[in-house]
C-alpha cells in the first residue's frame, strides 16, 4: 500500500459522505417494505457507519485512476457494503435467536445465520432499490473521481 492511499483526501471524504446517505435512503425503503413487527433499533446508523467505513477504505482508495474506474470503484463499494452488512446483521440476528437457545450447536447456528442473510436478502429484493443503488453507487464513484482530479 503506497503511503499516499492512507492520507485523507477530498475524494475519500465524499466517497464516504456519499455512500453513507445512500444507505441512509436505501434504509428508508427497506424500513417501509419490510414485515410490520420488525424492530429496527439502530439499523440506518449501522448502515450508514458502516457506509462511511467502505466509502473510504473502498471507493476511495480506488480513486485517481479515470472516470470509469471510478464508476467501478463505486459499484465495488456498493457489493462489499452489501457483504458486510448482511453479514454482520444477520450475525448480530443469530446472537439473539443463540440466546433464546433456537440453536442446537454452533453448526447449526452458523447455517442460521446464513438462512437469515438469505431472508434479509429476499427482503430487500426490490427493483427500484436496486436501481438506486446501482445507480447512486456508480454516482457517488463518479463524483469522488471528478472531487480527486479535481483537488490534486
Amino acid at each position: 500500500m503506497k503511503s499516499t492511499e492512507r492520507m485523507p483526501t477530498a475524494g475519500k471524504l465524499i466517497a464516504a459522505i456519499g455512500l453513507a446517505a445512500l444507505a441512509w435512503y436505501a434504509t428508508i425503503i427497506v424500513k417501509a417494505r419490510w414485515p410490520v413487527d420488525m424492530d429496527f433499533g439502530h439499523f440506518s446508523l449501522f448502515t450508514a457507519g458502516l457506509a462511511l467505513l467502505v466509502g473510504w477504505w473502498v471507493i476511495g482508495t480506488r480513486l485517481g485512476r479515470g472516470y470509469m474506474q471510478g464508476i467501478s470503484a463505486g459499484l465495488t463499494g456498493l457489493f462489499a457494503l452489501l457483504f458486510w452488512a448482511f453479514l454482520l446483521l444477520s450475525f448480530y440476528e443469530m446472537i439473539g435467536r443463540s440466546m433464546d437457545l433456537r440453536y442446537k450447536g454452533p453448526v447449526e447456528a452458523i447455517t442460521g445465520m446464513f438462512q437469515i442473510a438469505f431472508e434479509y436478502a429476499n427482503n430487500v429484493y426490490y427493483w427500484p432499490l436496486i436501481w438506486l443503488l446501482v445507480g447512486g453507487s456508480a454516482f457517488v464513484g463518479l463524483l469522488a473521481e471528478v472531487v480527486t482530479r479535481r483537488t490534486s
